[in-house]
């Protein structure tokens, strides 16, 4: 039995199985699929949508020099007039020493010609303390009024010099902020910026890092940044896996294809807090279950999954909520026949190893094995293109996605400045 999906809701959110078969006796890998577009803001200056808070964690140290702190700065206060009078600002800057630059508060109770004086006359000087600076704005965040989505964006050359330098040691602190509601950004300003640090610190804060290379790339990385903070459309979005008494034995588990704000998995109950995403926003979200079928479970269909999601539409200001229930066949081994599988899920489940042999590329090009680094990359894009070759039945979004992320490793094997692609990796 397979339950459809309300209309109204088929286009935000669509439910998928890899296949609906299962051999009795044995464990079995079952990839489940949300594919999700947040709706559409419309374009008008009304468009509603939660207060945000931001607060922008300035590194005026010594190293921004060279036009690496102006172009900060002019981009912040270029941002500064897309904020609502409801939302929330603070900035903090900090090299040796750290500065609420400007406290937190209402936009509306800003004097902005005030905030815009203070944010120009910032220079550059000193040494890099990116802990203290960092603390102090978590600590601004958290003077967010509740129900308040507070985000930091942190902008650095990442070389901290000074207080804790240890990536770990800084992404745990990013942890910290999370259980506070607070969720971090960074973005690597210049060529010569250390990625672990701040990517450390993005990864443990529930937020993106950028590398902007280049200053054009710094204010478009920015910007981009800022519309996808203002402009969420779906907020809290959640999934519940279920799955039946005659699968859910002791080894079955439920393990999710993308780092999630919340995640639980016990007696065969999986429930998951994604989180929100902006107007227009497309995201697969992959869990790989593992089915443990009960020894006394009957051959045939018996009830298998019932799949739930659950998120507030911003747009339309009501909380939407829907479920899928699919039957899966238990087939005795003598009679197994390998099912028909679907390519969108098997595309997805590829694009979450894929992040594995990055993380291993990245790990060979520390340690100064380039051209080992460079042939796994390149392997891996050439076993993509040939699967790719192969699928004939790929959505258009996902067989894009595929093509990006084949292209996309082709091109680090083919780049000749280790450190660009370290960076960009």
């Amino acid at each position: 039995m397979v339950t459809p999906q309300k209309e109204t809701d088929k286009n935000m959110i669509n439910i998928k199985i890899e296949h609906d078969k299962c051999k009795k006796g044995e464990l079995n890998s079952l990839g489940v699929m949300f594919e999700i577009t947040a709706p559409q803001a419309p374009v008008t200056e009304t468009t509603p949508r939660n207060k945000k808070a931001l607060v922008f964690v300035v590194d005026r140290s010594g190293s921004m020099a060279a036009g690496r702190l102006e172009m900060v700065k002019s981009t912040i206060l270029d941002t500064i007039p897309r904020l609502h009078p409801d939302d929330y600002l603070s900035v903090v800057s900090f090299d040796d020493e750290t500065f609420v630059e400007v406290p937190m508060r209402r936009v509306g109770d800003h004097d902005i010609d005030a905030v815009r004086k203070v944010i120009e006359k910032l220079t550059p000087g000193g040494s890099t303390n990116i802990e203290a600076g960092y603390r102090v704005a978590v600590e601004e965040a958290q003077k967010a009024p509740r129900g308040v989505e507070a985000n930091l964006i942190l902008l650095s050359d990442g070389h901290a010099n000074a207080g804790i330098v240890d990536p770990d040691a800084l992404g745990q602190i990013a942890a910290q902020a999370i259980e506070h509601f607070v969720t971090t950004s960074t973005i690597g300003i210049g060529e010569g910026y250390d990625e672990h640090i701040l990517d450390a610190i993005a990864g443990r804060g529930q937020g993106n890092h950028i590398a902007a290379l280049e200053l054009a790339e710094a204010v478009n990385a920015l910007q981009a940044e800022i519309d996808n903070l203002l402009l969420k459309t779906m907020t809290d979005v959640k999934f519940e896996l279920i799955l039946g008494p005659d699968l859910s034995g002791r080894k079955s588990r439920v393990v999710p294809g993308r780092t999630m704000r919340k995640f639980e998995n016990r007696h065969g109950v999986a429930k998951a807090t994604l989180g929100d995403l902006s107007s227009g926003e497309e995201k697969n979200v992959v869990f790989d279950v593992t089915i443990d079928p009960h020894p006394l479970a009957p051959t045939g269909k018996v009830r298998g999954l019932v799949l739930k999601y659950e998120y507030f539409d911003v747009v339309a200001g009501k909380t939407v909520s829907d479920q899928r229930e699919f039957d899966i066949e238990l087939v005795e081994p003598a009679d197994w026949v390998e099912p028909k599988r679907d390519e969108d899920i098997v595309g997805e489940l590829k694009a979450v190893r894929l992040q594995a042999i990055r993380e291993q590329a990245i790990a060979l090009y520390m340690n100064g094995e380039e051209a080992a680094a460079d042939e796994l990359l390149k392997k891996a894009g050439l076993e993509l293109e040939d699967w790719m070759r192969d699928a004939q039945n790929l959505s258009p979004r996902q067989r894009a996605r595929m093509f990006g992320a084949s292209s996309e490793f082709s091109s680090f094997a083919l780049m000749s400045d280790v450190n660009e692609k370290r960076k960009r990796l």
